[in-house]
């Protein structure tokens, strides 16, 4: 057997079950591009995310936070997925509190247990409190006094238009986001992270609601397939005087 030759039986189901989106699954295989393990979610068969490529994820808070001033921060993030998105903010000393929501218990119990290899990073961080819920229902309530985030960073659908359910699909609306622009704090940070191009609709319900919007495209190769591959970060900061939505 080669150096680069996996041992038998690299490729692993470490876990699977049925849950409300589908049947969720935690896969391990053996990558000869890259001469190691990979670490692969799915859900009912579809690739949701893979350890190889994480470029975008990271990117989503690192520029979310280049944008707010040098103070103590309060971050939250819709979706832990691989935690990848998390782990970027930690990594700015600003981040004094960091609140991950994820819908899908077993998600948050990989972390927990460990079954991740970087999980221990970000569980054992005193920052960070995971929770186990449903992120669109926790902002689509009114925020309590004292308690808006400086960031906001969401990876939970591929886009707005390119759900993984079909009940996320109202927080992509006018009122919704109305209702998010309320949990930021003055000048705070909405970040969307999209596989595909989030679209000039949804652009243009954001922009009637925030003070300013853009789009940037992330460009990457997935070493894994050999593929250049494009995401999409939408970046919208909230009016400095705390009102909710534009006239």
């Amino acid at each position: 057997m080669s150096s680069h030759e996996p041992p038998a039986g690299r490729f692993c189901v470490l876990h699977d079950s049925d849950t409300d989106m589908g049947t969720l699954m935690l896969r391990r295989r053996w990558s000869p591009a890259l001469e190691c393990d990979v670490f692969e979610m799915t859900l009912d068969g579809k690739l949701m995310m893979s350890s190889a490529v994480s470029v975008s994820e990271q990117a989503l808070a690192e520029r979310a936070l280049e944008l707010l001033p040098d103070r103590p921060l309060r971050v939250l993030v819709g979706g832990l997925g691989f935690g990848f998105t998390a782990l970027a903010a930690l990594a700015d000393a600003r981040v004094r509190e960091l609140t991950v929501v994820e819908r899908l218990a077993p998600v948050v119990a990989w972390h927990r247990s460990g079954l991740l290899p970087w999980s221990e990073k970000l569980t054992a961080d005193p920052r960070v409190e995971i929770i186990e819920g449903d992120f669109f229902a926790r902002v689509a309530r009114d925020a309590e006094p004292g308690a808006r985030y400086d960031a906001i960073l969401i990876d939970i659908d591929d886009s707005p238009s390119l759900l993984w359910h079909e009940g996320h699909a109202g927080f992509y609306e006018a009122r919704s986001l109305e209702t998010l622009h309320g949990h930021l704090q003055p000048a705070g940070v909405l970040a969307l992270w999209c596989a595909e191009h989030p679209g000039e609709a949804f652009i243009e319900a954001v922009n009637a609601v925030f003070a300013a919007t853009s789009v940037s495209a992330v460009p990457f190769e997935n070493p894994c397939v050999r593929q250049s591959v494009t995401d999409y970060l939408l970046l919208a900061t909230a009016h400095p005087d705390t009102r909710t939505a534009a006239p």
